[in-house]
């Protein structure tokens, strides 16, 4: 957010920051989320605990109320001497045995007592204070919420003010298409490399792979754009996959550039070697960097909407010696 804040102005920026503050939002949301979850379920698992300890206790209870009601009744004396009593030594050492197990065993209830009434003291202080953090995480996630619906609202209302603005719609058209120019001057500054591919890959035209599941919803040459009804160069193809959907590498190359970029948000772009490179756009995340190597099929990165102005989709570019070039003549028959 404070990277894209940085940038110069421009409506095409103005509609990343409000989806990435839209993203923020939404994962601070599921943030929460999660940790009202697990404290919910930290709350059950104290309170069984509690009703068990309770359970145990009451039982301890019953037990000690019951001895001392009997040392009471029969006092030191008369029970010592109704235990131990008796002339033959046997009887007097099983007395002797029997006292001392009674003794023993009534200090270990005893003990445990005292200690699990400290501990139960001690859990119910503790699911006191996560049950006030539990409304304090409903406050937070309610807060996160209605962030969202205002995030919405902003980015619906600046998306409808260009499609209705004329003005404004021909700015955002503007910028597309400065947008367009910047991609084709990054794509010139790529020259081959040392460690380009060795393999040419003119010999597999027709055959490499595709980048993504999903329906050629625009393909390469001039198309009517979605957002404003106008006619557009389209350089490339425009594939309807899946938000989320994993982004393949078509061949193998090096990756010359992964990072955001005005009007395509986040973009990969490989060098193939033989003046080849093949870009991928609009991608919720990257899983590569520059100068990694790839190889045909890898995972790039993931789809999404970053810089689009429709929605989910992966818009994909293959360039030959810094000139758009048909997809459609590279890819393999589907």
């Amino acid at each position: 957010m404070r990277a894209l804040h940085a940038r110069e102005a421009g409506l095409l920026n103005d509609l990343e920051r409000l989806r990435t503050e839209l993203e923020l939002r939404q994962a601070e949301t599921e943030s929460v989320a999660l940790q009202v979850e697990a404290v919910e379920e930290a709350i059950a698992e104290r309170s069984a605990g509690l009703t068990q300890l309770e359970s145990e206790q009451e039982q301890r209870r019953h037990y000690l109320a019951f001895r001392l009601r009997e040392i009471y009744k029969q006092g030191q004396q008369q029970t010592l001497r109704r235990v131990v009593g008796g002339e033959e030594l046997d009887t007097y050492l099983e007395g002797l045995r029997y006292a001392a197990f009674l003794s023993e065993r009534d200090s270990r209830v005893l003990a445990a007592y005292r200690a699990d009434s400290e501990r139960l003291t001690q859990e119910r202080v503790d699911l006191e204070r996560r049950q006030v953090e539990l409304r304090g995480l409903g406050d937070d996630l309610e807060r996160s919420r209605r962030a969202i619906d205002q995030a919405r609202r902003r980015r619906s209302r600046l998306l409808a003010e260009v499609r209705e603005d004329t003005e404004k719609r021909q700015a955002a058209l503007s910028e597309l298409e400065s947008a367009a120019v910047e991609l084709g001057q990054l794509a010139e500054s790529f020259l081959p490399g040392a460690d380009a591919p060795q393999m040419d890959v003119h010999k597999f035209r027709g055959l490499l792979d595709w980048p993504s599941e999903g329906e050629i919803t625009a393909g390469f040459g001039t198309v009517v754009h979605p957002r404003f009804k106008t006619e557009v160069p389209h350089p490339g193809i425009d594939i309807d996959a899946a938000s989320g959907a994993d982004i393949f590498g078509v061949f193998d190359g090096r990756v010359v550039f992964a990072s955001w970029m005005r009007g395509y948000g986040l973009t990969v772009i490989v060098d193939h070697g033989s003046s080849l490179l093949s870009i991928y756009a609009h991608a919720s995340a990257l899983l590569v960097e520059p100068g990694e190597q790839v190889v045909q099929g890898q995972r790039l990165g993931k789809v999404g909407e970053t810089g689009s102005l429709r929605g989910p989709f992966l818009y994909f570019e293959l360039r030959e010696n810094g000139s758009p070039v048909d997809p459609a003549d590279w890819l393999r028959p589907r």
